[in-house]
């Protein structure tokens, strides 16, 4: 099974639609439940967590082994580097005991110009 952390994005939902395509199994793993009757009809298994939610996460962890990750942006308001700090230390604990076998993770750290973008926008 491939958990796609992410999966409703335009990464995740990329991946997740040509695995699905290729006869794999995947759970696509979002924070947004309207998202659900979208996924399960392509045949996709759908979990609704809060990225925070390290228990939840483990859990869903546990039923696959591949696992291709996003790290959720912050609110460009906030202090971004701490608030996605604290996603990506949710997801690392949620990986220790799970039986994800190997892991991709992806970064759109400043990956598209424009106006309200959080670090991207940020004088140094």
């Amino acid at each position: 099974m491939h958990i796609i952390l992410g999966g409703t994005g335009n990464i995740g939902s990329a991946l997740a639609g040509t695995l699905l395509d290729l006869g794999e199994a995947v759970t696509v793993v979002s924070h947004d439940e309207k998202k659900r009757a979208e996924w399960e009809e392509k045949g996709a298994k759908f979990a609704r967590v809060d990225v925070l939610d390290v228990e939840g996460l483990r859990e869903v962890f546990n039923t696959g082994e591949r696992l291709f990750m996003l790290n959720p942006p912050a609110a460009p308001s906030s202090n971004t580097v701490e608030e996605e700090q604290k996603t990506l230390n949710a997801i690392l604990a949620a990986l220790e005991g799970s039986g994800i076998q190997k892991v991709v993770a992806e970064s759109t750290y400043g990956a598209q110009p424009g106006d309200g973008l959080g670090d991207l926008e940020k004088q140094h």
